[in-house]
Order: C-alpha cells, then sequence, then structure tokens
C-alpha cells in the first residue's frame, strides 16, 4: 500500500533526524561502498549533502556525487572542472554554489557552468586549502573562511583577505582546522598545542586572535579538528580529545575508551553526541561514555578522516578504503557482538518482571536487563547448555528445559533439576506448556509428562512419541503436536484433531491467539486455522498460493496492531489477523503478507525451528525472534521508519543520444524526439529498496511502474507539448507523490505542422486545374486542326461531287429533258417527265449539300446563325412553315460541337420535310446552365422510330443523329406517335468533352 506524505522542504543544511543512541553502533546496519562497487579511489577527506539530497565527498581522486547507488564523477556532471583534482574539504552555499578546497590548485567555485578558481593569482596565500567554513553572510560570490599553509583566508563578496596566526614556536602558520561558533566567533588550529579564537567587533570588524594554550597535551602535540557547540569546544589532536568549556580543559585518551588517541575528524549529532574519527576507528561519546568500531567489528579501513550525518540520521565514515554508511534498522538485532553468549539461539521468553530469557543451543541460557546479558552456564548448575524450552511457572519461577533434563530457576539461581528419574518419559525435553489450573505439561522426545503436586507423571492414554510443539486450546487445555498427529485433552482422554479424518502432519508452532483462535505453523503445509467459537471446530488452511510469504513456519505471534507475527524459513513476516479470519470465511480469496526484508542486515536470514517457544511478544509490544545468527527484535509500531519521503531527481535527459540538462530542453528542434530519462530517488536509508513510477503526459495513458529502474525511453515522439513526471517511494511504502516533473515541447517537421496537409491538397487541386486547363487548350487546338482538316476534306469532296457527281446528273438531265422534248405526249412521255422533275430535285438537293460543304458555319456567325441558316435552305422550296426561336449561344463553343448540333438538326428538318408531310416545323434552341437544349418538333404523321426504314439497313438518319450526338457527350431522345407528329430533343452539355472524331460510325 502506497502511503502519501507531503514533501518537507529540505532546503536547511542541518541534520533533521539522528541515529537511535539506545542501540549499540555494531545494532545499527553497515553498509560499505569501495573500488569494486564503483566508489573511486584515495582518502575520502570530507562528506557534506547538497539541498537536492545528493551526497558529494571530496577525495583525493576528485570530487564526487552520490545518490546512494552509482557514484559520478564532478567533471562529467561540471565539463569545465579539471579531472583528478585532489579535493581537501566543501560544502554547498545557500545559493546552491559548490566551494571546494584543494590540495594542490587553491579553492574552485562551482555553479552551473560557472567555475572559478582561486588561487596565487587571486591572491590565495597558498595553493593547498584544507578546510573551509562557511560565513555568516553567503554574499553573492559567497563567505568562507580557508585554512591553508600559510595562514587563514577570508574570501567574500571575490575578495581575499589573509590573516596570518600569532607568533608561535618555530613560526608556522599552518591552518588545519576552523570552526565558527552559533555565535560567531572563529577557532582555528594548527600544529602546535593551541586554539585560536578570533573574535569580531561591533561593526563587523576583525578583534584579532586570543590564544588558548592546550595545557593536557604534549608541547609536539598538535591541532586536527574542531567541533564548536553552545559553550563546549571539542578539539581533536593528535594526543587525545580535549574538552574546553570557558577555562575549563578536559582531556580524553584511549584509558577513557576512545579507540585512538590520534583524531582525525570530529562531528557532533543531532541528539548532543560526538562522533571521533581517529587512526583506529571511530567512537561515540555520549553522557561520558565511549563506545567504538573498529576495523575488526566491519569498518572498511582503519583511519577515519571525515565523519558526516545526513538529513535521515544515517552516520557517514570516510576512509582510506572506502565510504561507510550506518542506518538505524527496522529492527535491533543482538549476537555476540552485543554481549550475547552466542549467536546459536534457542527459546525466548520474557518473564513478569519485564526480563527477557534466551537459551542457545551451545551456551546455556543468558538474562537480559535491557543493556546486558548476564549467562547462566552448565559450570553453574544447568543440566546442560543446549537449552531446547523455556516456561514461567505460577509463582515467577522459570522452568529450563535441556537436552539433559529439566530446571528450575528462582531469582536467577539453577534451584532444582528433573530427569527420567524424576518421572519425565525423556532427559531431552522438547516443549513446555502451563494451563490455568497451573499444572506444568513437559513435552519430551519420549512423550508427555504432567507435574502434579510436586512429582511428574505420564497422562494416561498420552502419544509415546516425540513432542514437537504445545500449546492451549480455546479452553486452555494442552493441545501437542508429534510426527504423527496433533492431539489434545479430553475429560476422557486424549483425542486426535483430524478434520475429516485427515491428520494433521508436520506441525512445528502452535498458538492460541487472544480471541481463543488456535494458529498451526507446519513445516511446509502452510498455516491452519482451527475455529472452535461457535461451538464446532471448523479448519482452514493458508498455503503460499493465497498470498503468505512461506509454508514452513517455526513460530507464532500476535502483536497489539492485530498482525499476526510468523517466523519461518525465509525470515520474518506478518499478515494482518483480519485478512486471515476474511479468507477463513470465504470474503477474500488472498492474504497480504509483509516481509521483514533481510537486506536491513545480513544476519537476518532464517529463524531456528525445534525450539519452543522461537517467538515471544514482549510486554512492551515488541516481538522477539530467535535466527541462526542471534536474536532480532521488532517493534511493530515502529516498522515504518521516520524518516521523510525521499525526493526525486531528473538528471540530464539524453536527446537523440546527446546529454542535454533538464531545464535546456524546454523547446526541442524538430526531429530530436528520442529521449531518454535518467532519474533518481535520493534516500539513503534503503536506496535499493526504492521504487518509481513514471509518466510522459501527453503521451503515456497511464502512470508506468518502473519498480527499482532509473531510467525511461521514449522512441519517435509525435510532436507536442509533453510533462515527464517521476515519483518515488522507500521500502516503507511512503511516497513523494509530488516527485519531479520536467515539461518540454518538440516542433514539429514542416509535413507536420496543421497547415501543411490542407496547403498540400489545396496545391494539388492547383495542379490539377492546371493540368486540366492545359489539357482542354490542348485539345481545343486539336480539335481546330482537326476543324480545318475537316473542312479542307469537305471542301475536296464538294470539288469532287460538283465536278463528278452534278455534272454527270446534270448532264443526264439534260439529255433526258432533250429527249422528252422528241416524243408526243403519252404516258411514257409523262413517265419520263416525273422522273426529269425527280432527277432535279435531287441535283437541287445534291448542289445544296455542297453548298453545306462548302459554306461551313464560322465561328462569328454563332451556332444560332447557322441553324436559322439550314433550316431556311431545306425548307424554302417546300409547302412548310417554319418556327424559329434560337437563343444566342455562347461564342466560344468547340467548333466540332457546333457542327454536330449543326448536322443533327439539319438530319431532324429534313426528315420532317421528306416524310413526316408536316405543314410546320418548330426548331428551338434554349441556352441552360451547363448546357444547350436543342429542339426540332413538326405536326406530321409521325412515325415510331423503333420500326421506322430509318432503322433498316441502308437507312442511317436516327443512328447517325445518335453517333453525333455520341461524340459531343450529349443527349439524345426521339419523341413521335402515328398521326400525333414528331420531335427530337438533344441535350448538349457545354463542358463535357467530345469523344474522338475517329468514334464515329460511317
Amino acid at each position: 500500500m502506497r502511503r502519501v506524505v507531503p514533501v518537507l522542504s529540505l532546503l536547511c543544511a542541518g541534520t533533521l533526524l539522528a541515529l537511535d543512541s539506545n542501540r549499540t553502533l555494531t545494532q545499527y546496519v553497515h553498509r560499505i561502498w569501495t573500488l569494486q562497487q564503483g566508489l573511486p579511489a584515495g582518502t575520502i577527506y570530507d562528506m557534506w549533502q547538497t539541498h537536492d539530497g545528493f551526497l558529494w565527498l571530496a577525495t583525493q581522486a576528485g570530487l564526487v556525487r552520490f545518490d546512494g547507488v552509482s557514484f559520478t564523477p564532478a567533471e562529467k556532471i561540471f565539463p569545465g572542472l579539471p579531472e583528478n583534482l585532489w579535493m581537501r574539504a566543501g560544502f554547498e552555499d545557500p545559493s546552491g554554489a559548490l566551494w571546494v578546497g584543494t590540495n594542490e590548485n587553491g579553492i574552485w567555485r562551482i555553479k552551473g557552468n560557472e567555475i572559478k578558481n582561486y588561487g596565487p593569482k587571486e591572491g590565495m596565500p597558498s595553493d593547498l586549502a584544507l578546510c573551509l567554513i562557511p560565513g555568516t553572510d553567503a554574499g553573492k560570490n559567497g563567505d568562507l573562511w580557508a585554512c591553508t599553509s600559510n595562514g587563514l583566508v577570508h574570501l567574500k563578496d571575490g575578495r581575499i583577505q589573509v590573516e596570518h596566526l600569532p607568533s608561535r614556536a618555530g613560526g608556522a602558520d599552518l591552518v588545519r582546522a576552523a570552526c565558527l561558533t552559533p555565535e560567531g566567533a572563529l577557532w582555528v588550529g594548527g600544529d602546535g598545542p593551541a586554539l585560536f579564537e578570533r573574535r569580531t567587533l561591533r561593526g563587523g570588524q576583525a578583534g584579532g586572535f586570543e590564544s588558548h594554550p592546550l595545557h593536557s597535551i604534549p608541547p609536539d602535540a598538535g591541532v586536527r579538528a574542531i567541533a564548536c557547540s553552545h559553550g563546549t569546544m571539542w578539539v581533536g589532536t593528535t594526543a587525545g580529545l580535549v574538552e574546553m568549556n570557558g577555562d575549563m580543559q578536559r582531556l580524553y585518551t584511549e584509558k577513557d575508551g576512545l579507540v585512538d588517541d590520534a583524531i582525525l575528524s570530529l562531528k557532533e549529532s543531532a541528539d548532543g553526541s560526538l562522533w571521533i574519527g581517529t587512526r583506529s576507528g571511530f567512537s561515540r561519546l555520549r553522557n561520558g561514555e565511549f563506545e567504538s568500531f573498529r576495523p575488526q567489528d566491519g569498518l572498511s579501513q582503519s583511519s577515519v578522516f571525515s565523519l558526516y550525518e545526513d538529513r535521515e540520521g544515517s552516520l557517514w565514515a570516510g576512509t582510506k578504503h572506502g565510504l561507510n554508511q550506518f542506518v538505524d534498522g527496522r529492527a535491533i538485532p543482538f549476537t555476540v557482538n552485543e554481549g550475547l553468549p552466542s549467536n546459536n539461539t534457542g527459546p525466548v521468553l520474557e518473564d513478569r518482571n519485564g526480563e527477557s530469557w534466551v537459551g542457545m543451543l551451545d551456551a546455556g541460557l543468558a538474562r537480559f536487563d535491557g543493556r546486558r546479558f548476564y549467562p547462566i552456564r552448565a559450570r553453574q548448575g544447568l543440566a546442560s547448555d543446549t537449552v531446547l524450552a523455556l516456561a514461567e511457572d505460577a509463582d515467577g519461577s522459570l522452568w529450563v528445559g535441556t537436552d539433559r533434563g529439566l530446571n528450575r530457576l528462582r531469582e536467577g539461581r539453577v534451584e532444582a533439576l528433573f530427569t527420567r528419574g524424576s518421572g519425565l518419559p525423556s532427559d531431552e525435553i522438547r516443549c513446555l506448556y502451563r494451563d490455568p489450573m497451573g499444572r506444568l505439561w513437559v513435552g519430551t522426545a519420549a512423550g508427555l509428562a504432567v507435574l502434579n503436586n510436586g512429582a511428574f507423571s505420564i497422562p494416561e492414554g498420552s502419544p509415546r512419541d516425540p513432542i514437537v510443539a504445545m500449546a492451549g486450546d480455546r479452553e486452555g487445555r494442552p493441545m501437542f503436536s508429534t510426527e504423527h498427529g496433533v492431539f489434545r485433552l479430553k475429560d476422557t482422554g486424549f483425542e486426535e484433531i483430524a478434520p475429516n479424518g485427515a491428520p494433521l502432519r508436520n506441525v512445528d508452532a502452535i498458538y492460541r491467539d487472544p480471541e481463543g483462535l488456535v494458529w498451526l505453523g507446519t513445516n511446509g503445509n502452510g498455516l491452519r486455522l482451527l475455529d472452535e467459537s461457535s461451538g464446532q471446530m471448523k479448519t482452514s488452511l493458508l498455503l503460499m498460493r493465497d498470498g503468505l510469504f512461506d509454508s514452513e513456519i517455526y513460530g507464532i505471534a500476535a502483536d497489539d496492531l492485530d498482525h499476526l507475527w510468523l517466523a519461518c524459513s525465509k525470515g520474518i513476516f506478518s499478515v494482518s489477523r483480519s485478512e486471515l479470519r476474511r479468507f477463513a470465511a470465504g470474503e477474500i480469496k488472498k492474504v497480504n503478507s509483509t516481509q521483514y526484508s533481510p537486506t536491513d542486515a545480513l544476519r537476518v536470514i532464517e529463524c531456528k525451528p525445534g525450539v519452543q517457544p522461537g517467538v515471544w511478544k514482549t510486554q512492551d509490544g515488541r516481538v522477539w525472534f530467535s535466527t541462526i545468527r542471534g536474536l532480532i527484535v521488532l517493534n511493530p509500531s515502529r516498522v515504518i521508519r521516520n524518516v521523510p519521503p525521499p525526493p526525486v531527481v531528473i538528471e540530464d535527459p539524453i536527446v537523440n543520444g546527446e546529454s542535454q540538462p533538464a531545464g535546456a530542453i524546454g523547446n526541442l528542434a524538430p526531429g530530436q524526439k528520442n529521449i531518454e530519462f535518467n532519474y533518481t530517488g535520493l534516500s539513503f536509508v534503503g536506496p535499493a529498496r526504492l521504487t518509481f513510477r513514471y509518466m510522459l503526459e501527453g503521451y503515456d495513458p497511464n502512470w508506468i511502474d518502473a519498480g527499482v529502474r532509473r531510467e525511461a525511453y521514449y522512441t519517435n515522439l509525435p510532436p507536442r507539448r509533453y510533462r515527464f513526471r517521476v515519483t518515488a517511494c522507500n521500502g516503507d511504502g511512503l511516497c513523494n507523490e509530488a516527485g519531479s516533473v520536467v515539461e518540454f515541447t518538440l516542433a514539429p517537421q514542416l509535413y507536420q505542422r496543421a497547415w501543411f496537409w490542407p496547403a498540400l491538397v489545396v496545391l494539388a487541386a492547383l495542379l490539377a486545374w492546371a493540368v486540366y486547363e492545359i489539357r482542354i487548350r490542348r485539345l481545343r487546338a486539336g480539335i481546330g486542326q482537326r476543324y480545318d482538316l475537316i473542312l479542307a476534306e469537305r471542301s475536296r469532296i464538294a470539288r469532287e461531287l460538283h465536278d463528278t457527281l452534278i455534272q454527270g446528273f446534270s448532264g443526264i438531265t439534260m439529255e433526258l429533258q432533250a429527249l422528252v422534248g422528241k416524243l408526243r405526249p403519252s404516258d411514257e412521255r409523262r413517265k419520263l417527265e416525273e422522273i426529269i422533275g425527280d432527277a432535279a430535285n435531287c441535283l437541287r438537293e445534291t448542289r445544296r449539300s455542297v453548298a453545306g460543304l462548302r459554306n461551313a458555319p464560322e465561328a462569328a456567325s454563332g451556332l444560332a446563325g447557322a441553324l436559322a441558316q439550314a433550316a431556311r435552305q431545306i425548307t424554302e422550296t417546300k409547302d412548310v412553315r417554319l418556327k424559329l426561336k434560337l437563343d444566342q449561344a455562347p461564342r466560344d463553343l468547340p467548333p466540332e460541337f457546333e457542327y454536330n448540333l449543326l448536322r443533327i438538326a439539319c438530319e431532324a428538318i429534313s426528315n420532317a420535310v421528306k416524310h413526316s408531310a408536316a405543314r410546320t416545323i418548330e426548331v428551338t434552341l434554349e441556352t441552360l446552365g451547363d448546357g444547350l437544349r436543342l429542339s426540332i418538333a413538326d405536326d406530321g404523321i409521325g412515325f415510331d422510330y423503333r420500326d421506322h426504314g430509318y432503322g433498316r439497313p441502308g437507312h442511317y438518319g436516327i443512328i447517325g443523329m445518335k453517333e453525333r450526338a455520341a461524340q459531343i457527350g450529349a443527349d439524345i431522345e426521339f419523341g413521335s406517335a402515328p398521326g400525333r407528329g414528331a420531335t427530337v430533343r438533344v441535350l448538349a452539355p457545354v463542358g463535357r468533352p467530345a469523344p474522338p472524331l475517329a468514334a464515329t460510325v460511317k
């Protein structure tokens, strides 16, 4: 479950938390980073934490930034910084700038891309800066004091002022350590046995140095570290620790418990303790007592040059070979380092007086009063040093079961021993239980025994098998397990508990909770509940598939928060008892197990089977567990650490393979669509257990759970505005929901802009229109050329007809007329005259056609004029009334269009004149919005055009009109019936191109 906590401001430089001072140094979780974990080689001289949460290390190989997982050299973050600078000291000022003192390059100020060096050219008296102390006024360019080999340097607003210490023996002016008191007094020390106080007068002027000799150290000793406190000065020297309070001085050395007299570093803790780094480890001074941690305790190296306490309360110790961290674990371990006689622990129990008793499998029994363990061994009267079971009697005495008998202890002394000779089935005591009636039940390797009236007896009917575990049922009656099943005492004897006839085997732990429910922990078969609250026994089984962390359970206890704590083969875990009840009732399908992670301390690996009890809840609510590496004590109400949620930092994103500052990607150029985000959580309590989730708003529809992964990749991002958000949760479920955000906009390519495709469509339409216009012009030009050819061909045909057919017909007609003149009147002459008349009519029609061929309508006359002229020529010799209703057609009609319409009209008029016997012919030309309508109507006899002779072979009038209409894309229809006249209508769209002339059927 995510526990959301508001992010507190971390801009203050002071420590927010401190280590639990009630624990010994060996009870803290200790982590080490060395070369194998990526730490650069070299001594760590100083450490500090910046406002964003990073830890910075001043090392012999350069400045290094640490996020809890990886180390990053400063030159990779600040490209202008030289590589491999020997760093001595540093800090961050309120403006966010880093100030670093070096061994051979003076002082450096680093803020983003602004990097400035202060060396001898700028007025520094030396290239060596052994310490840097922030001043009282940050200023634009910082306010700091620097310890150099040639005096004390005050750097403020870019100006350097050098102050020399008072003359001393040998004239040495090397300043090695300094500190600024809360009152503003500056204390410095060097190679001599003296401390110097620089006071500031009213108005901010320097008041000079006042010498304070250190009388308690030898003349050849020197000062190496100073810690300023309210009213007290702590001075670390080469000859021990000096406490100065006014004129009073006190020296602490190895005789007082200090780990070494050669002191290298000092750090005052938030809880008032003093951390002292020496050449043989480090010590903690609290309430006048020293406690030390040495290389033999696990320190990476003996010389502790730097100490630092971060905002989460962790202690950091820098040595020549590694970075050490000390953290409050969620549990308190007790091992031989804390005075436990042996790590091979057995049963654990708290008596009514609040004292804890711990049995060992190889070192007897130990009593713990809260501070120290007091052992009781076989040589002090205990039956054996192998303790397997513990129980308290009604009178407060302690029963101790060993592999060689049963002891009773009173007030910490062995009072009695019971063995087989005393009535026990076996000397190997496996488990003990005192029932509500005050009787003591003893489970041995050979069966069960009970203590009545001071004597042991074997209950009749009890199993003779080895007893594994024992407790009371709902009524308090003894319930015990053997290798073959689970049994309990009834009024009529012993009964086996076998749900549905199946015996309960491999039960290693029996526990009755405060509500009377009985829980059975098995060796591989999970957790079983026996519930008799309804008057009948109901059983339920939970396995790993049901949410249990482990199926091998060695011990069970309930805390005050309604959770069951279970000791298992994989460590320790807890389950909500209400969830277990709901699962047993069938209300939920799975329970949630909360594991106590063994990563807090490698010693927490596996709990201990075969000891009774292996888990115990004490009066203060804590739960004690027996493990294969000593004791573990958990406080369920403080399992979640008192630390702020982890800050989240988005480091420089990588855009198309190039790293860029997070603040510089606000506007990405087109094509920069592949981005890698690297982020980190800055919690040093459990950095490996931080989990992250991220979302790219504008791209991701939901949050993405990244687990412990610290990078996110995006490829082929579409152009738009984005917000990359990342949040983090620590191992306790405390989450920083505000997280960190980077906003940026990816500009689109030209073709991705909103106007591009509409513009492209418009351009394509314009191009298509231009192509169409060019095509039309070419077609018109081609039609004009074809029309000229047509006119030439028509002229040639007219000439041929005139020179051949017309001349021939004319000659024949003249000869026939001459012949008629010689004949007498008779029927034959009349017949021949009729023939000559018909021939003359045909000749006139032929001449008219030839005239039409030669006299094609000109463009200037227009279609209406051509129609009128043609209609008059056809009807001028006939007894037909001609009506013309002709609109003026457009002037720019294609010649082929006009010609075909004209020929259709001529054909229709000719047919009406020749065949319809019409008295009136009406020709109509109408101009419509998108075309022309031509109509030729007569009042003649009419015809059925589908059966008319013009449709038969040799008669092509109607067929020709249809073909001409098709050539110009016109629709033609014929309306007629016998005796009702005839109408030919043509609807010709002006803009529709005509098919090629080659398509015309001859």
